[in-house]
């Protein structure tokens, strides 16, 4: 009971007089994220339940053996085929095939309609036609399952853009090099940029198919269009938007983060009577002479465009929220646990992947009850710090919307304005010279001991100890600059409580440094 109090407290304190919006010291009053944490694009809410479900499976149980038979020899089949057409052929993925080689793949495009037909797909329902290519050299899609490729394939048999690794899948990596894909290795910058030069010359030449992108480089559940990439608009050519509807009631086919695993995705498509499928294609979209210099405002009206079309909202998450969904479905929580809109943050902060996933798994240590928030007390255990008025006005920092805990979007933009403040080094040096105290250069641990409690005089001599250690590097017993300096690069939690504390600690450093200079300056006169 006392604990469920202390929650309460917490939630509550700004009521009991505390400032509103507690800000970082001297770095100031961070920017306001808003997200929205009610909608989930990387959730199927499809549920295997209900005796309907039940017997359908079971009347449909031979259906499904059948066709899944009827899939397995249908990509066995165009395998084969695609291994002859493409015997002889050098340079796959750099040049144009010739026609007759082409002529010679038309049957693995039907492979592919018999794949959608297994699937429960028997007819597609169609509005609109393709432009000609030299009209509209680049197709532009939604992405909401593995049947939106199956049907482009089918279709169009383009040149598509996917992920490196999917090159090296058994058997659908060979029919892949068959579509003459551009891969993309998203670990690399030098790959992404390889690959906009990639799909610039091959839209073109008209010696190639169609370019096909999915500008959202990842599945959703088509209950919004999430943030496009800017590769399919950076050439400056016209596009054609084609969408993807697939209306359901019992069954969602979408694949995604926190949805069913592809195998038994094909399973409950299998056992359904039959699946919906429509494919729509948009007039051809021409850039202004100013999105020919700004591919991002092109993206966005083609994006604007489709979503119209689609009844849909559009949304800041990314296919970096995909990932970070998937983090944290691997740790056993929701997908919404690790999503932060990171269209948002990039723009703000600049914030790289690399970064967020760090956090999220920094975040997600300090939630043991696996529930996607931390609370206070979880965010003090975690700093293995003890209760105070100063460490809640810390946790209020990042509670800015006074709720007595903490989501992971909440912790990022509190994180992402310190570290990628313009004075975070200059914070991280006038704290080690708050620490150091005699400026020597070297903090020991009766500096840290001393420095510690001057803004948390409550701390143990057991938390200073463990604070001293995880700071302490090479040399035992002493700290140097650089290794404070990555400690709170890497914990900036710590530089917040100093910040708090004081300040005027980064001006009062400023003020040190001008006289220091200035005593110099005199020294050399003399």
């Amino acid at each position: 009971m006392k604990k469920k109090g202390r929650v309460w407290e917490t939630g509550n304190m700004r009521k009991n007089g505390e400032k509103k919006g507690q800000g970082a010291g001297g770095l100031g009053q961070p920017i306001e994220v808003q997200t929205d944490q009610t909608f989930n694009p990387f959730r199927n809410d499809s549920r295997f339940e209900g005796t309907y479900e039940v017997v359908k499976t079971v009347v449909l149980f031979p259906v499904m053996l059948l066709r899944a038979v009827l899939f397995v020899a249908a990509l066995l089949l165009g395998y084969c085929i695609t291994k002859i057409a493409l015997l002889g052929a050098k340079k796959v993925l750099t040049k144009p095939f010739p026609t007759w080689r082409r002529v010679l793949l038309m049957p693995v495009r039907f492979c592919a309609r018999i794949q959608l037909f297994s699937c429960g797909f028997q007819w597609i329902c169609v509005k609109g036609k393709p432009a000609p290519r030299q009209e509209a050299p680049i197709l532009v899609s939604n992405h909401v399952t593995f049947a939106d490729p199956l049907f482009i394939f089918f279709r169009h048999l383009p040149v598509i853009v996917t992920a490196h690794e999917n090159l090296t899948m058994p058997v659908a990596g060979a029919i892949m090099k068959a579509m003459q894909v551009i891969a993309v290795n998203r670990d690399l910058p030098d790959s992404r940029r390889n690959a906009s030069g990639a799909i610039k010359r091959k839209a073109m030449c008209n010696d190639w198919s169609h370019v096909m992108i999915f500008p959202e480089a990842t599945t959703t559940n088509g209950k919004a269009l999430v943030s496009f990439k800017a590769g399919a608009f950076t050439p400056g050519y016209a596009v054609q938007p084609m969408l993807m509807r697939y209306p359901h009631v019992h069954m969602d086919p979408s694949w995604v983060a926190e949805g069913p695993v592809v195998y038994w995705l094909l399973f409950r498509l299998m056992t359904q009577f039959h699946n919906f499928m429509s494919v729509e294609y948009l007039p051809v979209i021409h850039p202004t002479l100013a999105e020919q210099k700004n591919p991002r405002a092109f993206a966005e009206r083609v994006r604007a465009t489709m979503a119209r079309a689609l009844n849909v909202s559009v949304t800041q998450h990314s296919y970096e929220d995909a990932a970070l969904a998937m983090e944290a479905v691997k740790l056993k929580l929701e997908s919404k646990a690790g999503i932060l809109e990171f269209g948002k943050f990039e723009k703000l902060y600049q914030l790289s992947f690399k970064d967020a996933k760090l956090w999220l798994h920094k975040f997600l240590a300090m939630d043991p009850a696996k529930r996607g928030v931390v609370t206070y007390w979880n965010f003090i255990n975690a700093l293995h710090l003890p209760d105070c008025v100063l460490l809640r006005q810390v946790f209020s920092y990042f509670d800015r919307t006074d709720r007595g805990f903490i989501d992971f979007s909440q912790y990022a933009a509190g994180v992402a304005f310190i570290v990628k403040h313009d004075k975070f080094k200059e914070a991280i040096e006038a704290t080690f010279k708050f620490c150091n105290g005699d400026g020597d250069g070297i903090l020991d641990k009766a500096k840290a001991q001393t420095s510690f409690r001057g803004v948390i005089p409550s701390i143990t001599n057991q938390q200073v100890h463990f604070l001293f250690e995880k700071l302490d590097g090479k040399k035992p017993g002493v700290i140097s600059m650089a290794e404070f300096s990555q400690f709170f690069e890497e914990n900036p939690e710590y530089l917040l409580i100093f910040l708090i504390a004081n300040p005027d600690l980064l001006s009062s450093s400023k003020k040190d440094f001008d006289e220091d200079f200035l005593n110099v300056d005199i020294k050399m006169t003399e």
